[in-house]
């Protein structure tokens, strides 16, 4: 274009003046949109409007226009040219609507054509192909065949550049063997291949990055005598950079004539992969080329100085631009003010921002930087204003932007924030600002906060705003989750008013009410609605609402008394199995397995696994390892879970060698065990104070990289203290206090009561202090107080620490251990008449010796009525039951003590202390 320029030059100057007729100025307006500067094609236009333009040089300016997107200024110019008495034709509307296919205007597409057809304009062989490759680039290949076909129909035959558009289609939606097999038609039908072909089918090979297929292509080339120029490697390069190849595409660009496309390419791809160095290199060459810079160039460039953190550069560049004889695009600014914003310079952001403002670019991206970076940045005032700013210009306002905005402001300043955020958009379109009531209600239940969008909800309905299906759904979903039942009637009222009964989830919210009121009312309703309506499908929300509501045999009852004809997955009778055995509804659990095989479904080792837990829970170890022997004839085979839920039931009732059995076929089965595995059987056999038994486990778990935890810890710790070996045990503790990892509540307290029992009271303080300052501990300590409501009992331990009362805090701890733990853990330091238990009868007794006379279920197990003894108020003291009157006398000299020690009568206190001692021990 520079000799052009030259040229025209010349021709305007006074001594020649030469006229600007059409052929001149349509040639000058696209060959600036060739080089992709559109914007100096227009201003080559408006600086020759003293000279009458004609039907070609009008065409042209359509193309220009529609490469800057501003495709809705084409009907003044159609208005101009109507005035000058200057006719329509096919090339015409075809750039035209070519146009609005870029902008993805579909309706204005056919508007177009059938407006053609109106005014007798008969579509050619140009005019279809450009239509067929408007739709190929949108990779709508079916409409893109539609037009090929109605333009054979017509009798116009295809040529290569239709023919082209159809393989571009296929190679944007990834079918490259579709595109070859066009490109095989065009040999077939003797048509020469030129490079623009090769290049199509060049670039979907890259796209899917199949390059041995791509440069099979470039040999070919060569065969057929067709020169590969930059063109071509450039698509080349572009494949090898998407697939994190740059280096490569970078050595292909030494061996061609690299323009700025090539450069552009090679910058984006090493921006992409973050590589410094091959950013420096590119950007060396660049400069060393004297190439001159494009908008793109520029843009890619500042993609890469912002990446590296090179920000004068950036400025530098963006402020030459207009020396270069370059416009700042919607892409400069989007990158400029992206660029500033992630790097925290808001400023800077703000004063590209200003200057985006005064041209005449539209752009919804740059809008959405600076809002979005105005939000990260903790300026919500501003990024709302900016948003009501792009209202209030008329821009389509996209929602996505209200979106993130509110959840800046939900994150800044929580749902009322949000709340605040509703009231100040209310000056937005009447539609966008519904769309934005309903997004923030849909937001707003999404995280539980359903009061918050219950004001939305009555704001909205103040204003006589249409409330969604959406938020409808979304307000009472969340009601019926929390159980709010007197706020769900009023809304359902409203929703069965505005919308009916018609619409499914209607109906799926009506079941769910009822059945939270009465399950017989629900499976009514459910079986007249599916009698009325095919589309209506069983509710299983219905299922998990009942059951997180704790309505788990309603859910039962429920899953019994629906129809045949609706059918639940697999998955949702597990969900109600899991719940009945978990609490404690085992004959429930077992009628409703065989309700499930007596219609043909067969039952998976989830539900197995349910079964199972239910029954260690209960303490049935015998009926759960029938039902685990019963998985093999089943062909069933145990996951993780079977073994695990055996090994901690069998280790919290002290069959420790069975426990140590089934790990061991767990391990065989080549499951990997958890650690909540390892410390179960740490924690049964730390009650027989099997020292090397637990060491050996835990260099296994050491052998096989599982990370120890405070639990793990503890275990050790109370084997070594039950074996008297307080070295040992200190030495222990010290290896992980090294690891900041220490033991819990117990681990701690076992290392006291040993090194107390030692007379050892000056390394017993030591633990003490450091016991203190652990956070789990902590947290034992804050249920305590919650529990006796009084003051911290962390600080009256530290009193009793510094003065030295190390016998009296102990006692204090073993209240609150006798208090929090059930007495299988506190037992492994005192009990040693603990015997280890094995079970062997459940291996004599098969299934035929408990089946259920009521039952078909496949296990044959009997989950016959059973007495269990509620030992909810009890704990233990050292083995023996003690009841809970006991903490709360241990309350009332814990208050009092409290108080002395608080107003300095620390002989009294201690007095008191010994009375406590002396009234819970009996000694």
């Amino acid at each position: 274009m520079g000799e052009a320029i030259q040229v025209l030059e010349l021709m305007g100057d006074d001594r020649i003046r030469y006229p600007f007729d059409d052929f001149v100025c349509s040639s000058v307006i696209s060959g600036f949109c060739r080089i992709r500067k559109p914007e100096l094609a227009l201003e080559f236009f408006e600086a020759t409007s003293s000279h009458k333009p004609g039907l070609v040089t009008y065409t042209a300016l359509v193309g220009a226009l529609c490469k800057l997107g501003r495709v809705d200024e084409v009907c003044d110019l159609v208005c101009a040219m109507e005035n000058d008495g200057l006719g329509l034709d096919v090339v015409f509307y075809s750039i035209w609507v070519c146009g609005y296919i870029e902008e993805k205007v579909l309706v204005e597409v056919f508007r177009k054509m059938r407006e053609m057809v109106d005014k007798g304009i008969v579509h050619d062989v140009i005019s279809y192909s450009i239509l067929i490759h408007g739709f190929s680039k949108l990779g709508d290949v079916d409409k893109s065949f539609s037009f090929l076909a109605k333009m054979i129909k017509e009798g116009l035959e295809p040529n290569k550049f239709t023919y082209t558009a159809i393989m571009s289609a296929y190679c944007k939606k990834g079918k490259v063997e579709e595109a070859l097999g066009v490109f095989e038609r065009l040999k077939d039908l003797g048509i020469d291949l030129d490079e623009f072909v090769f290049a199509t089918l060049i670039d979907g090979f890259g796209r899917i990055g199949d390059f041995d297929k791509v440069f099979c292509l470039i040999g070919e080339m060569e065969k057929r005598g067709v020169r590969a120029s930059v063109v071509v490697y450039n698509t080349i390069m572009n494949g090898l950079s998407k697939f994190g190849r740059t280096s490569e595409a970078d050595e292909l660009s030494k061996s061609v004539d690299a323009d700025v496309i090539t450069y552009s390419t090679l910058l984006h791809g090493y921006t992409e992969e973050e590589n410094v160095p091959g950013i420096l290199q590119i950007r060396g060459r660049l400069e060393e080329a004297g190439v001159s810079m494009d908008v793109v160039m520029c843009n890619v460039l500042m993609k890469a100085l912002f990446m590296m953190g090179a920000f004068e550069d950036v400025h530098a560049l963006y402020k030459r631009m207009p020396g270069m004889g370059l416009v700042p695009n919607s892409v400069t600014y989007c990158t400029m003010i992206d660029g500033y914003c992630k790097a925290g310079r808001i400023d800077e952001a703000l004063e590209v921002f200003d200057e985006f403002r005064k041209t005449s670019i539209v752009s919804h991206a740059c809008y959405n930087s600076i809002i979005n970076g105005l939000g990260k940045n903790g300026m919500v005032e501003m990024a709302t204003e900016a948003l009501l700013e792009l209202n209030h210009k008329g821009l389509v306002l996209d929602i996505d932007t209200c979106r993130m905005l509110m959840k800046t402001v939900f994150k800044e300043k929580g749902a009322q924030g949000v709340l605040d955020l509703v009231n100040r958009l209310e000056g937005l379109r009447p539609d966008i600002y519904d769309a934005v009531c309903n997004d923030s209600i849909y937001f707003l239940c999404k995280r539980g906060l359903v009061e918050e969008a219950n004001q939305v909800y009555i704001m909205m309905r103040k204003k006589g705003s249409a409330v969604t299906i959406k938020s409808y759904y979304s307000i009472l979903r969340r009601n019926l989750i929390n159980g709010n039942m007197d706020q769900i009637l009023p809304l359902l009222n409203s929703f069965l008013k505005q919308y009916g009964l018609v619409e499914p989830r209607v109906q799926k919210i009506s079941a769910c009410y009822l059945c939270l009121k009465d399950v017989d009312s629900a499976l009514q309703f459910c079986g007249k609605t599916r009698e009325d309506s095919l589309a209506f499908t069983f509710p299983v929300s219905m299922l998990k609402i009942l059951i997180k509501n704790g309505k788990t045999l309603d859910a039962y009852k429920l899953v019994m008394g629906i129809e045949d004809n609706i059918t639940l997955t697999i998955v949702d009778y597990a969900i109600v199995i899991d719940s009945l055995c978990k609490r404690g509804y085992l004959n429930e659990a077992l009628s409703l397995c065989a309700f499930v095989e007596k219609k043909g479904i067969t039952l998976n080792i989830v539900i197995y696994n349910s079964l199972i837990s239910g029954l260690c829970h209960e303490g049935r170890l015998i009926e759960a390892f029938r039902l685990f022997d019963s998985l093999e004839k089943l062909n069933l085979v145990p996951s993780e879970i079977t073994y695990a839920t055996l090994i901690y039931a069998m280790c919290r009732e002290g069959f420790l060698l069975d426990a140590e059995h089934v790990f061991g076929r767990m391990v065989l089965e080549g499951f990997q065990p958890k650690v909540q595995v390892y410390n179960s059987l740490l924690d049964s056999i730390s009650k027989f104070g099997q020292l090397e038994k637990a060491l050996e486990l835990l260099n296994d778990m050491e052998a096989k990289y599982i990370e120890p935890d405070s639990l793990t810890i503890s275990a050790v710790i109370s084997c070594y203290c039950q074996k008297g070996d307080m070295e040992g045990a200190l030495e222990f503790y010290y290896k992980f206090k090294v690891k900041d990892m220490s033991p819990d509540f117990l681990g701690f307290l076992y290392l006291i009561r040993g090194l107390c029992s030692k007379g050892r009271m000056e390394e017993t303080r030591s633990v003490l202090r450091e016991m203190l300052q652990s956070n789990t501990v902590a947290e034992i300590f804050n249920i305590v107080n919650d529990e006796v409501d009084t003051e911290s009992i962390g600080d009256f331990l530290a009193v009793l620490c510094e003065q030295g009362s190390i016998q009296e805090a102990v006692t204090v701890l073993n209240e609150i251990a006798h208090t929090l733990f059930p007495v299988r853990r506190l037992s492994s330091y005192n009990q040693g008449s603990y015997e280890q238990k094995k079970i062997d009868e459940w291996k004599d007794l098969g299934p035929e010796s408990a089946t259920s006379p009521s039952s078909s279920f496949k296990s044959g197990l009997d989950f016959g009525s059973y007495d269990t003894t509620d030992l909810t108020n009890l704990t233990t003291n050292n083995g023996s039951y003690v009841t809970r009157p006991l903490l709360h006398s241990f309350d009332l000299y814990y208050s009092r003590i409290a108080s002395l020690c608080s107003e300095g009568e620390l002989q009294k206190a201690n007095q008191l202390t010994k009375e406590m001692l002396s009234d819970m021990t009996g000694v």
